[in-house]
């Protein structure tokens, strides 16, 4: 007994049989199974291309100083990333100062261990990222080149870091930054209740999608050096 003829080949028959002008089908744009029903392959999907991570601040908010102290050695700071990462995980690092330039050539005064988090999709929404700043191990600057008790800590989100790039993003594109401000200060003394912005104006300033960072820290682009 031969096998009952596919209702969609049926109607497909008739239709073509109705009209004189109907184009045939190419072979090679249908294949035929074992019982004569045609079998269509599914669709191919692209990966969505890769973006850079948006940082979106939690706690503590940003518009507010965050006071310090010998009595509060580890500090965390929240936030949210979103982004679509293709499998690679997203890195996320503290800097102390950044933005302000030290030693000729870096733009921060220190930058902290990186942490990573699981890829995701922007598909997927938020997804919540920590970095700690331990002052058992990573002290803050205390010398004139910043106002007193007043020091700044900024979080950057990137795929990926070139340490021989002063510790900043590999890609000046992939990367954004979320920047608190932080005031050292004993509780048993009188303490500022806010710090003077950056001003790139009066203070030398870099940072780190500055193009002059390139192979090494400590030779700006052009530097050819021996």
């Amino acid at each position: 007994m031969t096998a009952p003829p596919c209702p969609s080949l049926l109607r497909a028959a008739v239709l073509a049989a109705r009209s004189r002008f109907a184009a045939p089908l190419g072979a090679a744009a249908l294949a035929a199974s074992a019982t004569g029903c045609l079998v269509i392959s599914p669709p191919e999907y692209d990966h969505p291309e890769k973006t850079p991570p948006v940082l979106t601040a939690v706690f503590p908010p940003p518009h507010t100083p965050v006071h310090i102290d010998q009595g509060n050695m580890i500090t965390n700071f929240h936030a949210t990333v979103l982004s679509e990462d293709n499998g690679d995980p997203v890195k996320v690092r503290l800097y102390i100062d950044y933005g302000r330039l030290f030693a000729d050539t870096s733009p921060h005064r220190d930058a902290l261990d990186q942490a990573s988090f699981p890829a995701g999709t922007i598909a997927g929404g938020q997804r919540p990222v920590t970095a700690t700043l331990d002052r058992n191990f990573d002290e803050l600057p205390n010398d004139s080149m910043t106002e007193g008790e007043c020091h700044t800590i900024t979080m950057i989100a990137s795929h990926a870091f070139n340490d021989r790039k002063c510790k900043c993003p590999d890609d000046p594109n992939d990367m954004s930054w979320i920047t608190w401000q932080l005031i050292d200060c004993r509780p048993d003394e009188p303490c500022p209740t806010s710090c003077p912005a950056l001003d790139c104006q009066t203070t030398p300033c870099r940072f780190c999608d500055d193009p002059a960072l390139v192979t090494d820290c400590s030779r700006p682009e052009g530097d050819a050096g021996p």
